[in-house]
């Protein structure tokens, strides 16, 4: 009986080892399976969040029409001389920047909030405007930087929305070009009206577009001679606004819901009577939230997130003194309701001087000062500077807010070593405009520059 055992046991010993092999394998193609399908759904999660990923959804129109007022010869090409070619805002013929105005034009509806969005881009964040075109109710001015003269990947890119987006109605464009960069007269062809709004194809052909996805930045590897022209891009989207207000703000900023409309009800309800309506400004608050959080529209959405720790005032842990805001605590916990509405009246005093707001005015603010670039900081130091001498009152807002997309910065940016030479550069300007700014207004000393 024993041999008779052992001989069964031996017999049946490898189809025992098969089996537990088939388990583990089943088991192990299951794991693999479940960490395939998790990434998957990550990555799918990850694109949703892109600007403009919306779009795959969008079925193109069959008629091939355009939602733009195009000039220049688009959308089949781009075709433009010297002599129509102006300065830039604030330097004029003296900037080393020329301004082609009116690419696309915008088209005012009676409808409309009399708000406009001005902003500036290149073409790596030139896919934002898909997202603002879709969030911000009122017309929409941009200027685009062609840092390398050729200015077709942008204007592929927004041809390919004004196909796409009804919305693109709203939008006015206009390029920014260095004086050395590109010939006289200029002519390119363009691309075709697209099969699909998905914008797959043209992420391929913008691979610093590419890079946003993985949350890298390449600007270490900027030139000096080739400086981003930030107050540049500013003046030229400001003054060509064809609203009385206009918001001055980067592309990745969304707006809260219903912001322009709301704030023009604002304007209707609390008429300023005062002998300085022409010196005050609306500052509206500025917010980060985390990479798993889509942009909060409502104020209740926002403040839930504060309250998670996965929201937190602009450049909270980069450059904590520039967007953090008087009467933060207060705007947290008050409650405007549906409408918007000032919550504090301040100055640009110490000890906020190093406060650099965003807020919708008119273009009777002085303008940003057209040498200093991104890369130096303290862009628009100057600027806020001049509106402190002048004694401009800052009303923040109440019930509307701007979102950064995407995620919470962390490192300071005082410590990127690339831009040492660009911030020499701007301090060299700076000096040099402070003391002409100072000249101009009666001494204050609560109003201080950067240091």
């Amino acid at each position: 009986m024993v041999v008779n055992a052992a001989v069964a046991r031996s017999r049946y010993f490898p189809l025992l080892i098969t089996f537990c092999l088939i388990v583990i394998f089943v088991a192990l193609h299951n794991i693999q399976t479940v960490k395939i399908e998790n990434v998957e759904r990550i990555m799918l999660d990850v694109g949703n969040k892109l600007p403009g990923a919306y779009l795959r959804d969008i079925k193109i129109n069959t008629s091939n029409e355009i939602f733009c007022k195009l000039n220049y010869g688009l959308p089949t090409q781009l075709k433009y001389t010297k002599n129509d070619l102006a300065g830039s805002p604030e330097l004029d013929q003296d900037s080393p920047f020329q301004v082609l105005y009116d690419v696309i034009e915008g088209q005012p509806r009676q409808i409309d909030p009399g708000v406009t969005y001005a902003t500036h881009l290149t073409k790596d964040f030139v896919m934002y405007l898909t997202e603002v075109v879709r969030q911000w109710e009122g017309p929409i001015s941009v200027a685009a930087y062609v840092s390398d003269g050729d200015p077709k990947v942008i204007l592929d890119s927004i041809l390919h929305f004004c196909y796409c987006i009804p919305e693109m109605y709203k939008i006015s464009l206009h390029l920014v070009f260095r004086k050395d960069s590109h010939p006289s007269y200029f002519s390119i062809a363009l691309l075709q009206p697209p099969d699909t709004c998905d914008i797959q194809n043209l992420l391929k052909t913008n691979s610093d577009y590419n890079s946003l996805s993985n949350n890298s930045d390449n600007s270490h590897k900027k030139d000096i001679k080739n400086w981003y022209p930030i107050n540049v891009c500013r003046n030229v989207a400001r003054q060509s606004a064809y609203t009385e207000f206009i918001l001055v703000c980067d592309v990745e900023l969304m707006p809260s819901e219903g912001l322009a409309n709301r704030f023009i009800r604002m304007l209707e309800n609390q008429r300023c009577v005062e002998p300085n309506c022409d010196r005050r400004v609306f500052v509206v608050p500025v917010f980060e939230v985390a990479t798993s959080e889509d942009p909060p529209k409502t104020k209740k959405e926002l403040v839930r997130l504060i309250s998670l720790n996965k929201a937190v005032y602009f450049h909270k842990y980069s450059c904590p003194h520039c967007q953090k805001f008087p009467g933060l605590e207060q705007w947290k916990t008050s409650d405007p309701g549906e409408v918007i509405k000032p919550l504090l009246s301040v100055k640009r005093e110490v000890p906020y001087h190093r406060w650099e707001p965003v807020y919708i005015g008119t273009k009777n603010e002085p303008m940003y000062n057209e040498r200093l670039s991104w890369e130096g900081f303290q862009d628009k130091m100057l600027q806020m500077l001049e509106m402190c001498l002048a004694n401009y009152q800052l009303l923040i807002l109440d019930g509307a807010f701007l979102v950064h997309w995407p995620g919470i910065k962390k490192s300071k940016r005082k410590d990127e070593p690339w831009r040492a030479p660009f911030i020499r550069r701007n301090q060299g300007y700076y000096d040099i405009l402070l003391r002409n700014i100072s000249g101009k207004y009666p001494r204050n000393l609560r109003c201080r520059s950067k240091r």
